[in-house]
């Protein structure tokens, strides 16, 4: 009998404890236990009202729907975007597919699903996109992340005008898009103004909200009004990992080019380059080789991995130049992370001046747009407050 008696208290804890657990796992309990007859109408109740993906705390749960899928899987910034890793479990006599993941309470990232292994899908029940350079991804944006106001479009406030050309190098023998921006009442007076060059020019506007970011902070008083010079790529992979050609059509043709059409200060400390991913691991070589040109270098998911370039050594050899650093990355960019923070420390040792920080991200246009607003801050010095410190998460 006391056999018996512990067997069934052990069934009726595990029924209680089963049936327990967070909103969405008593969901799926009720959901199992169900006939399989009425468990649509209970994932239709279910689905009608939730916001997808589920968030309970930190567990996240990622749901699909698709009667012809024979499996489900989820890519994103969280798995370098392979496909068939994250695997979603089906319901039997349903059509819904379901994932628990963990993740920070600030977390921002990127995903898609994959269905049958090859096809991949933007999440119909989420609204929520993001564009990136390869097309438009989900975005899971977690209840502590913080939306960028300052990617927003005022109508109210005053913005300066984008000039959009084509710019023919000698030095190399072609030609890209080049977007030169001026500040608001630059027309109208004699004033000088520092100038910060961007690598990826045409990505920076249309994805990076960059001419928003820099209209919306000139307005609030936020930075001092600037001269931005966007740059396209033409080779990207071969130009940004420290090409010799790339770098003398910037310092022998595009520099002076800017400084001769445009009122600059010329002082390097009112110069500065910067980049994302390639374009942060090109920004670092130019800057570093021509300190008296550039004093400001900033870098966004730089892609400064051993196979890619040496910069650590680089900068390790000296001696200091007078430049002024910023970097930031995600944490789920683990080759990135861990080179930047290598570049990190010899930045540091070498005593140079440097912002950085680290996010609960990856690496897209989702997280880069979101920190141009530091960048620019820091360009214009208003945030050497927390020079040598880190903001974001360790």
């Amino acid at each position: 009998m006391k056999i018996l008696a512990a067997l069934i208290f052990s069934v009726l804890l595990f029924t209680v404890t089963a049936s327990a657990g967070t909103p969405f796992e008593s969901f799926i309990y009720r959901l199992e236990k169900t006939p399989e007859v009425k468990r649509a109408s209970l994932v239709e109740e279910y689905l009608g009202s939730a916001e997808v993906p589920v968030v309970e705390g930190t567990s996240v749960w990622f749901v699909y729907r698709d009667p012809a899928a024979s499996s489900v899987s989820v890519a994103g910034d969280f798995n370098d975007w392979k496909a068939g890793m994250d695997i979603l479990e089906k319901v039997p006599g349903t059509d819904l597919f379901y994932l628990r993941m963990e993740y920070e309470s600030d977390a921002r990232l990127d995903y898609k699903f994959v269905i049958d292994g090859s096809r991949w899908v933007l999440d119909p029940l989420n609204p929520a996109r993001v564009t990136g350079g390869f097309g438009p991804n989900c975005e899971l944006a977690m209840p502590g992340y913080l939306q960028p106001p300052e990617i927003i479009f005022d109508p109210d406030i005053p913005h300066g005008e984008v000039i959009e050309e084509r710019f023919v190098s000698e030095i190399l023998g072609n030609e890209r898009g080049i977007y030169f921006y001026l500040p608001p009442g630059y027309s109208d007076g004699e004033e000088i103004y520092p100038v910060l060059f961007i690598h990826d020019g045409g990505e920076y506007i249309s994805l990076g909200s960059m001419v928003i970011v820099a209209d919306n902070l000139i307005a609030a008083g936020g930075i001092d009004p600037l001269i931005m010079v966007f740059i396209d790529p033409v080779d990207r992979s071969g130009e940004y990992k420290s090409g010799k050609g790339f770098m003398r059509m910037i310092t022998e043709e595009i520099v002076p080019m800017v400084d001769g059409r445009f009122r600059t200060d010329r002082d390097p400390a009112s110069r500065g380059m910067m980049g994302a991913s390639l374009g942060g691991l090109i920004s670092v070589h130019i800057t570093w080789d021509n300190p008296g040109l550039f004093g400001f270098c900033a870098s966004q998911s730089g892609a400064f991995m051993r196979n890619y370039t040496d910069a650590v050594k680089m900068i390790e050899a000296g001696p200091p130049r007078e430049i002024r650093y910023y970097l930031d990355w995600g944490t789920y960019e683990t080759r990135i992370a861990d080179s930047n923070e290598e570049l990190r420390e010899a930045i540091l040792r070498g005593g140079h001046e440097l912002i950085w920080k680290v996010y609960h991200e990856g690496h897209s246009w989702g997280s880069w747009r979101a920190h141009v607003d530091d960048i620019l801050k820091a360009f214009s010095g208003r945030n050497r407050s927390v020079r040598k410190s880190m903001g974001g998460v360790p």
